[in-house]
């Protein structure tokens, strides 16, 4: 059985190798047929976003990241919470459990080196495009028949 060993040149440092590593994962994220949807949905409802904007390292509930989407639904974040645990078992989110103001568990979401890939940078650069483009209607019709 052949072992597998990551390659890692020496001349980079570890803050930079693990950025690199989290940008390669996102792309094989951005090209998976795995967990596109839920990725491509987050996107669009700008859960990366509002993550980034909370504030370094800011863990949110749903609830909280839902009121800064525009919807009214009641079951918006029940909704959203199932997809961002999917994601988090994806390594695309972090999770830690918290308490709400009654003392009730809530999950906490907050954004991981992945995650960080799909939020645009300060040259408004992420994978974002990547993402909208292999998820594409069209694009996906290019890659031949579904099956059933």
């Amino acid at each position: 059985m052949a072992s597998h060993t990551a390659f890692r040149p020496s001349n980079l440092d570890d803050d930079q190798t693990k950025e690199d590593e989290s940008f390669v994962y996102a792309g094989q994220l951005a090209n998976s047929l795995v967990l596109p949807m839920a990725l491509q949905t987050a996107i669009e409802l700008g859960v990366f976003e509002i993550l980034a904007k909370a504030s370094p390292g800011a863990k949110l509930s749903p609830s909280q990241i839902s009121t800064e989407m525009p919807t009214t639904n009641p079951e918006a974040p029940k909704m959203l919470d199932r997809i961002l645990r999917m994601l988090t078992s994806h390594s695309v989110l972090s999770c830690s459990a918290g308490a709400d103001d009654a003392g009730s568990f809530q999950r906490l979401y907050s954004l991981s080196p992945v995650s960080k890939q799909f939020v645009p940078d300060q040259d408004g650069v992420s994978l974002r495009p990547l993402m909208a483009l292999v998820q594409d209607k069209v694009f996906l019709a290019s890659c031949g028949p579904r099956a059933p």
